[in-house]
């Protein structure tokens, strides 16, 4: 059986990726994000999702 973790950047399913804060972030997004420049449209669209570990979550 394979894990897959959904990603909080592309809200994909994927086995490979990296945890930040707890987080999952896909390959794909990880080697995109690295390699967008700040003046590119994506850029912004990154951040905002980047944004999500920051966000604090309450369980109860």
């Amino acid at each position: 059986m394979s894990y897959k973790e959904t990603c909080i950047v592309c809200d994909g399913q994927n086995k490979k990726g990296i945890h930040v804060f707890q987080h999952f972030i896909c390959m794909d997004c990880h080697n995109d994000l690295i390699q967008t420049e700040t003046n590119d449209e994506k850029y912004k669209f990154y951040v905002d999702q980047l944004k999500k570990i920051g966000e604090n979550k309450i369980y109860s």
